[in-house]
Order: C-alpha cells, then sequence, then structure tokens
C-alpha cells in the first residue's frame, strides 16, 4: 500500500463536518495532515477527529479566506457535497490553491442536461429525453409512459419520480421543480434494463477506468430508485470495454479533465449503454476502498494529496482495471419509516474481515421517514472476496444477520432477499 504521509506539517482545511466528510478527515489524519473542519452546524460526525474546529458557513468566503491566510493553511478539500464543492472551488480560486476541476467543468459534470450534451457531442450514447416548454407536459402523448422526471441539478434521488399517467406527471414536474435550485427540469424514458455505474480516475489528463459495478435498485418506493447492491465487477464489463470505454476516455480527455475521480449512471440494454448522469466527485459509494484493497493505493490520498500541493499521486496510474482481481459488493439496506430502538447482528457483522468498510448513517434513537430518496439507506456495507461465489456467501450471511427494530419491535428493514445479482 503506498501511503502519503505530511509529517505534521501541513494544515487542511475541510468544508463541512457531517458524515460527508468523515472518511475524508479520517484519511487526512492518517496522512498526518493537522486537520480543521468549518461550517455553522451544530454537532458533526466529522469533527470529533478534528484538530480545531470554526464555526463559519462553507459559503461565507470572505471569513474563510481570512483564515486561511492567518492560519497558513496549504489546502481546502470536503467530501461528496455538491454544495461544498462549489464553495471550495471558489475558495481555491480566492485564495490561490490547488483545486482539481474548475467552476466550467463542474458546472458541466453536475448538470443532468449540460452532461448529456456534452455526451452527444462525442458521440456517447444517453437516454433518450423528453423536452417541455416552460414545465408544460401537454404535448407528452400516452405513448411515452412510464417516464421519469427529475431536476437537472438535484443528486441522492430527490426530487426524483417515476411516472406512469399524467397524474403522475403533473404531481412529478411540481416534486422536480420544488428540488431544482434553477428551475429547471428533465424528463427521460424510464429504461427498464439493467443499471451500470462505471468509475474513472483522471492523472495529469489521463482518464483511465477503475471499476464499474452492476447497480441493483428497488424501483417500487414512490420516488427515485434507490440502489441496494452495487456488484463489481458488473458482468457486463467485457462489453463496456469493447464498445463504450474508449470513447469515454477519449471524450473527458478533450474536455480536460486533469486530476481527480469521476462516476457515471448507464443503462444497459443488452446491446448499448445508455448515460444519465455523473459526478466530478467522491462518490458516497466509496468504491475507492474497493480500488485500494485491490490495487495497493488509494484514489482519496491521491485526491487530499493534489489539494495541499497540486500533484496527484507518488506514483504513476496504469491498468487499475486490469488490476481489480477480485469481486466486491457493496450492500445498502433500505429502511421503512419509524423510529429505531435496537440494531442487531451490526458488531457481528464488522469483525469479519472482509467487511472492510461500513458507513452507518442511522443509530439508535433516529426517526427515518419514507421519502423515496437515498435519506432511507441504513448503511453502506463493503465487502470483497475472492471468488463470487463466496461473495454471494456472505451477502447471505450479512442479509441474515443485520436487524433493525422500532418501538413495537418489527424489523425497519425492508427485504433484500430475492433482489441479488
Amino acid at each position: 500500500m503506498q501511503n502519503i504521509n505530511y509529517q505534521n506539517n501541513k494544515n487542511i482545511l475541510i468544508l463541512g463536518g457531517t458524515l460527508s466528510t468523515l472518511d475524508v478527515v479520517k484519511t487526512a489524519k492518517k496522512m498526518r495532515l493537522k486537520v480543521t473542519i468549518t461550517d455553522n452546524l451544530e454537532g458533526g460526525v466529522s469533527k470529533q477527529y478534528a484538530d480545531e474546529i470554526i464555526n463559519y458557513s462553507t459559503d461565507d468566503y470572505t471569513n474563510i479566506s481570512k483564515y486561511i491566510k492567518e492560519n497558513h493553511i496549504d489546502g481546502v478539500f470536503t467530501g461528496a457535497s455538491e454544495f461544498n464543492i462549489k464553495n471550495m472551488i471558489n475558495i481555491c480560486n480566492q485564495n490561490n490553491l490547488p483545486v482539481y476541476c474548475n467552476m466550467m467543468q463542474w458546472d458541466t459534470c453536475s448538470n443532468k442536461s449540460r452532461f448529456k450534451q456534452l455526451c452527444k457531442e462525442y458521440g456517447v450514447n444517453t437516454v433518450p429525453e423528453y423536452f417541455i416548454d416552460s414545465h408544460d407536459c401537454s404535448h407528452i402523448s400516452d405513448e411515452y409512459f412510464p417516464l421519469i422526471i427529475k431536476p437537472v441539478d438535484s443528486y441522492s434521488g430527490h426530487g426524483i419520480s417515476i411516472c406512469r399517467n399524467r397524474n403522475e406527471l403533473n404531481a412529478g414536474i411540481k416534486k422536480a421543480l420544488d428540488n431544482s435550485k434553477s428551475k429547471q427540469i428533465i424528463l427521460e424514458k424510464y429504461m427498464q434494463c439493467d443499471n451500470v455505474e462505471v468509475y474513472y480516475i483522471v492523472q495529469d489528463g489521463h482518464v483511465e477506468l477503475m471499476t464499474l459495478s452492476d447497480r441493483i435498485t428497488r424501483n417500487d418506493l414512490n420516488g427515485s430508485p434507490i440502489p441496494t447492491f452495487f456488484y463489481h465487477p458488473s458482468k457486463h464489463k467485457d462489453v463496456y470495454l469493447q464498445t463504450t470505454n474508449e470513447k469515454v476516455c477519449k471524450m473527458f480527455e478533450k474536455f480536460g479533465l486533469e486530476n481527480g475521480v469521476f462516476f457515471m449512471e448507464s443503462f444497459f440494454d443488452g446491446k448499448d449503454f445508455y448515460f444519465y448522469e455523473m459526478g466530478y466527485r467522491l462518490n458516497a459509494t466509496m468504491e475507492y476502498k474497493f480500488v485500494e484493497y485491490f490495487n495497493g493505493f488509494s484514489p482519496l490520498e491521491y485526491m487530499i494529496q493534489y489539494a495541499i500541493e497540486g500533484k496527484f499521486g507518488n506514483q504513476k496510474i496504469k491498468d487499475v482495471n486490469k488490476n481489480f482481481k477480485g469481486y466486491a459488493c457493496e450492500i445498502a439496506p433500505i429502511l421503512k419509516s419509524g423510529i429505531i430502538k435496537n440494531i442487531i447482528g451490526l458488531e457481528d457483522i464488522l469483525k469479519d474481515k472482509e467487511v472492510i468498510h461500513i458507513t452507518q448513517f442511522y443509530h439508535i434513537g433516529d426517526h427515518i421517514k419514507t421519502e423515496g430518496t437515498l435519506d432511507q439507506n441504513f448503511a453502506r456495507i463493503q465487502i470483497v472476496s475472492s471468488t463470487e461465489e463466496e461473495l454471494h456467501k456472505k451477502i447471505d450471511k450479512i442479509i441474515s444477520q443485520l436487524h433493525v427494530i422500532d418501538e413495537n419491535g418489527n424489523d425497519l428493514l425492508l427485504p433484500l432477499k430475492g433482489m441479488e445479482k
């Protein structure tokens, strides 16, 4: 394992102290950086690991810039929060600090419509879409149903609806607009085929595939399809490498991405891949943990290193996907509405050496509200194995062990059995 170590002589400012930065903060501490966290929120699980905490909102550029100058901050970074990433770019630009992407790239990659337009310019397939004028859907005929409607600028499933008729479409438009800061929405064909997520790394302008997963979702929860399993590598890996990977790499190299990681979400209909959104950022799925396990380097460490010194890694990235020699899965159990009274089995799951990481979103006493978004995920459990057969045995064992009990003794976890690959 290649480790980057700063011997306690560098300072990093992390935007946000919530769960979204927890692994960033822990990794920065492992790299022996002095960590300061800023936000204007009470509490925050990441803050307990910080060397210093300040209370400026992450968009308070004036006070944060003053703090950076007065305290000799070497770099600014954040987690998967798109709000904080935009703030990070502005703060770094104002203070001449390294930042892995510019605002033009961010605006394109974080906006579903602009991303799809970029794909079209380079001949990369996208999910078919149906345009509406001033949010008027009267010209959408019945033959288009079912379709999916979403804000162009949301994430984690917020504001997304599957619409099977005109009444659902009208309600979906309102929901999407309510969740869009730009008040822009997009209607797409509802793809009823395999969902594949791909993960890339960029070093000095060279784009390389890290891994790709089969994304298994529940589509019956009155909102966005919610992922429950991510299987690595995807069973469609060979087809993707033969037909699509080279196009995607060339697209982003020509677009000018220099360093960092990004992910893209697609559907595969048995012949072609159709993309619908991406993120030029760390992903909440933390697939970089699997890359670290199988490849011996940490993409997250490289991201933090770039924030400190404008350098992305101490070794040349090569054949990352080819070196991913094993099988992995992230299990993302989904909760029903209720209040958690007890959690059973999680401690035993943590003892398993092939469970390499768990991100737990909810704890005893928390109240879950069913929304049809990723906010219903109880945790993300990452497991690895040398064989596919052993991986599935491990998944079955974890499913049977884990229970989240409400005040009435009922299990809040929705059934996962039968949704496996």
